[in-house]
Parts: structure tokens; sequence; C-alpha cells
């Protein structure tokens, strides 16, 4: 049986040097690795979110009463609150209004628009254009609709073209949806082609 002789003093005492040195190196070793690493930032969102939502993509909404057919609203982007509002942001809008018959009627584009919760009202704003069912063409900056109302409105210039080609410009406006009738608030102008042959052959203006 091996034995292992007892060491001298100062051999013991330079296996305890060794000893210490090997652990001090560890010690440094494992300080500067983790100096040398650098720390990833956490990913953040650089919107501040109060609100959940829901985003969507190219997206369809068709509106019915019952089994008729009142409106169709394509857009390339939906952004939907999940809160009480339900407020959801359009970009762009296109809507299309249908007829009793199904057919489509009045449309409306513009480059936003909100609407609210229940669909009962919209605001659009941006190059808003509309065509109507009868040849008129309406050109403003921001416009509201009322669905139950059957109304719209806006607080700014609009310019209304008829198919005659009379051209009609105002401040503020009220109207029925589907401009059959409507008014202007303030700074009215107007051309009309023709004016005087209509009037002496008892046509309609606008």
């Amino acid at each position: 049986m091996y034995t292992r002789p007892a060491l001298s003093g100062s051999t013991a005492a330079t296996e305890v040097t060794v000893t210490q040195v090997m652990r001090l190196l560890m010690v440094f070793g494992l300080l500067f690795c983790g100096c040398g690493r650098k720390q990833e930032p956490l990913p953040v969102s650089g919107d501040i979110i109060t609100t959940p939502y829901q985003q969507f993509g190219k997206t369809t909404l068709v509106l019915y009463d019952q089994a008729t057919k009142k409106w169709k609203l394509d857009t390339d982007f939906m952004k939907k609150n999940l809160d009480d509002t339900a407020k959801t942001l359009v970009v762009p809008v296109r809507i299309v209004l249908f007829d009793s018959s199904g057919q489509p009627g009045t449309r409306i584009l513009a480059d936003s628009g909100f609407t609210d919760g229940k669909l009962e009202s919209f605001l659009v704003w941006g190059a808003v254009n509309i065509h109507t069912e009868d040849g008129k063409v309406i050109d403003t900056e921001r416009l509201s609709w009322n669905k139950n109302a059957h109304k719209v409105a806006s607080d700014t210039y609009v310019q209304i073209r008829t198919a005659q080609g009379d051209v009609l410009r105002g401040k503020g406006l009220d109207a029925a949806e589907d401009f059959s009738r409507w008014s202007f608030k303030s700074q009215v102008s107007g051309k009309f082609p023709d004016f005087r042959k209509r009037v002496e052959n008892d046509e309609q203006i606008f």
C-alpha cells in the first residue's frame, strides 16, 4: 500500500500558494468575461398604448337592414379601439351606398375616416370626393355623415358640380345624404352655363 509522504513546511506552503493563485486567476477570468459581454437592450414599443385595439389589413364591411344591403366599406387599414367608444380608424375610405333595389348609388372616397362603435356616424377627411347616383360630384376636405338621420354636413369649404355643369361653392354645408337637397352656410358662389337660355326654357338651374 502506497502512503504519500508528508510534505515539508515549504512544500505545503508552495502548494497553498499555487492553489490561491489559480483561484484568483479564475475569478479574474470570470470578471473579464462578464465585463466584456454587452447587455442586449430589451425591446420597447415607441408608442404609448393607453387603450387596447385590434388592427386589420385589407377589410370589407357590409351593412344590411334585414335582407337589404345598405352600404359597403372597403379599406386597406383598420384600427378599432377595444374600449367603450369602440372608435374605428379607416385608411383610406371607400364607401358605396345602395338604393332600395340593392343597386350601387352614391360613392364616397376619402384619405381617412372615423366611425363610432355602432357604425351610425362617420367622419371622413382628406381629399373627400363623392359621386351621387344622379351625377353630382362633391369635393371637400372634411365631411360628417349621420346614417340614421340620412344627413351629411361639413364645417369647411365644399364644391358641388351638377350633371348640367353647374358649380356651386360655399363654406359649411347641410345636405341630405343623397344630395337631393343642400344648403351652404356662408361665402356662397356659383357658375351656371347657359343661364339665360335655361331660364327662358324654364329649366331647373340646380
